[in-house]
């Protein structure tokens, strides 16, 4: 039998195989449970159903968390600041990086909060090439942080991603 390890998460206790903390310090570096869980020591063959497997058990997730935490906390990510960020995207208008003549706004006059949509700037020889974030993935996204109930509203979702399909269709 696999030796346990006892870890004190706070006012929380988990309990852990040492290949089961192999496989979330893996994790934390990679984000790919297969992986992971192959570095971990699981075989090739199985490493993507225990990787899966492992990432629905509430004691590796409660470690990753406590391991991930002051990394997350020294760089600043915050779920405001994710949201915040995925929002910017999710709402960013091509309006918001040029002129009414199509000119590339001076960089003090974009909204800071605003610049985060855009993906890529390119110097052309006739202008500047912008490239904003995937919008409709942000919108989803989002709709995937904020419904409420997932039973209630998997039709409200079809529908309202149907009318932003519709609308970019349109135009």
């Amino acid at each position: 039998m696999a030796k346990k390890q006892t870890i004190q998460i706070g006012k929380e206790t988990v309990t852990l195989t040492d290949r089961e903390i192999q496989f979330a310090d893996h994790y934390i570096i990679s984000k790919n449970a297969t992986d992971a869980a192959m570095k971990a020591g699981y075989s090739e063959k199985c490493a993507g159903q225990q990787g899966f497997e492992n990432l629905k058990k509430p004691d590796i997730l409660n470690y990753i968390r406590f391991k991930t935490k002051p990394i997350m906390e020294q760089l600043g990510i915050t779920q405001e600041r994710v949201l915040r960020e995925l929002a910017a995207i999710a709402f960013s208008d091509i309006t918001d990086v040029f002129n009414s003549d199509w000119s590339l706004k001076e960089l003090q006059e974009m909204d800071p909060e605003k610049t985060p949509a855009i993906k890529n700037l390119e110097k052309t020889d006739r202008g500047v090439k912008v490239q904003l974030h995937d919008k409709l993935a942000a919108l989803q996204r989002l709709w995937e942080l904020v419904k409420p109930n997932q039973e209630a509203n998997a039709s409200a979702k079809e529908n309202f991603f149907a009318q932003i399909n519709d609308y970019y269709s349109r135009n």
